[in-house]
């Protein structure tokens, strides 16, 4: 295995580099990175460095696939293909060709090798197409001699100030077997919440704390409130900027929308409103119910429209309509840029490229740095415990599916348990290498 590619670490579908940020942050700053969306390569470059191409995954031949050439055996191959086919935030379709681009993921592991891939997807990925897509792309990384293990995460369990529930699947060709990084916190985000004796990740409120009033006009930058940090999740966002301004943080409200934002408490919805607040297209879903087993193209389920944030509990998960659809918990406007991009744990220093509408899907679609910092630091932990930088005997190391986590609920949805039954299949068809891998060995 050459220097060069011994300890580098790939990103496919960087966005604005947020699983980067924390692999970089762990000093595993990836060497090479790729994704179709000009603004969001344009925010990497401008932060992160390295060599990023604004290129589509699923084309061959292209300059980048011919530079993946310079990095076999890599260390990690790392990313999120695009989530939207299967997102609970839009309507769910398993033939929407962006859902193929998990399987193009796939395929450059199979032609870079690397020791470690990190996978990350949305949680609609566990039942899209009746669970047969997961469980197909867990079979292929199975045959190509990957040990991998698929859990559904809550980031929040790992100290970020929003609920955010994700698909993680992660695999290495060491012949190990491993677990995912402990949770460090409990978490309350009203409608998802772990409480227990772990410490609370930061709310809402302790998170955008120090920012200070927001702008009226996007040029223009706003000071923080106060010189030194109100919190400590506030300090850790104003790390690096010592000119204590802030770009991205400007709010205003239409006039259309004030007497409506206006009108809400904390922790209502514009179901929650009289009905004259109620827009047309909100009026013709409010009412919607989608009952397991709906097609595809039907779903959706009912709309919340606007809502009102609770300060003293963890945010909802972030989205790309977040600074449209999130109202602040104690000011009459959406949240910022700039909040949104605090409650995903960018730090105040990280600059966006585009107009606002990107600016905003580049935040709503990137993993949380500071989930990906611990991942990563939790690779390199596991990859030096097992002697990740010895010769590789592709023979001797036999793939297989070593753990799932699909669900903390009691009950599992008949959607759910398809997804489970097809997975259970694959792990009856192995026989374990090696007893489960557990942090306290470390």
């Amino acid at each position: 295995m050459s220097t060069r590619t011994s300890d580098s670490v790939i990103a496919l579908f960087c966005g604005a580099g947020g699983m980067s940020l924390g692999f970089s942050q762990a000093g595993l700053g990836p060497k090479i990175a790729a994704d179709i969306d000009n603004d969001a390569c344009s925010t990497y470059a401008k932060n992160m460095g390295g060599k990023v191409f604004n290129v589509d995954l699923s084309e061959q031949g292209s300059r980048f696939n011919n530079e993946l050439a310079d990095y076999k055996n890599a260390f990690a191959l790392i990313g999120g293909p695009p989530c939207q086919g299967f997102s609970s935030a839009g309507v769910k379709n398993c033939n929407d060709k962006r859902n193929r681009l998990i399987f193009n993921y796939f395929s450059i592991v199979e032609s870079v090798r690397p020791r470690w891939f990190l996978f990350e997807n949305v949680e609609g990925l566990l039942t899209a197409n009746g669970g047969r897509g997961v469980a197909d792309l867990v079979g292929e990384f199975i045959r190509i001699g990957y040990r991998t293990r698929l859990e559904k995460v809550n980031f929040a369990a790992y100290g970020l100030p929003q609920a955010r529930k994700r698909v993680i699947l992660v695999g290495n060709r060491l012949g190990t077997d491993f677990e995912l990084p402990a949770e460090k916190c409990s978490f309350n985000a009203g409608k998802h919440r772990c409480c227990g004796i772990l410490p609370p990740a930061p709310t809402l409120d302790e998170a955008i704390a120090g920012l200070g009033s927001p702008m009226t006009g996007p040029d223009d930058a706003a000071t923080y409130a106060t010189s030194e940090p109100a919190t400590e999740y506030d300090r850790l966002m104003r790390v690096g900027n010592s000119a204590g301004r802030v770009k991205l943080h400007f709010s205003s409200v239409s006039p259309r929308l004030a007497p409506l934002i206006s009108a809400l408490r904390s922790g209502e919805t514009m179901r929650d409103l009289p009905e004259e607040y109620w827009h047309n297209s909100f009026r013709r879903r409010a009412f919607r119910r989608v009952a397991d087993g709906t097609p595809s193209e039907n779903r959706g389920g009912a709309p919340s429209g606007i809502k009102r944030l609770v300060g003293n509990l963890n945010a909802l998960t972030i989205t790309s309509a977040a600074t449209r659809e999130f109202i602040h918990p104690h000011e009459n406007r959406p949240l910022t840029l700039r909040e949104a991009a605090r409650l995903q744990s960018f730090p105040d220093i990280y600059e966006f490229m585009g107009r606002a509408m990107s600016i905003a899907r580049q935040i709503g679609n990137a993993f949380p740095p500071m989930a990906a910092r611990i991942y990563a630091e939790h690779l390199m932990r596991l990859d030096g415990a097992f002697g990740g930088n010895r010769a590789l005997r592709e023979d001797m190391n036999p793939g297989a599916l070593i753990g799932y986590h699909l669900t903390d609920s009691s009950g599992m949805s008949p959607a759910l348990a398809s997804t489970e039954a097809r997975l259970e299949s694959l792990r009856t068809e192995q026989l374990p290498l090696f007893e489960p891998f557990t942090q306290g060995a470390l």
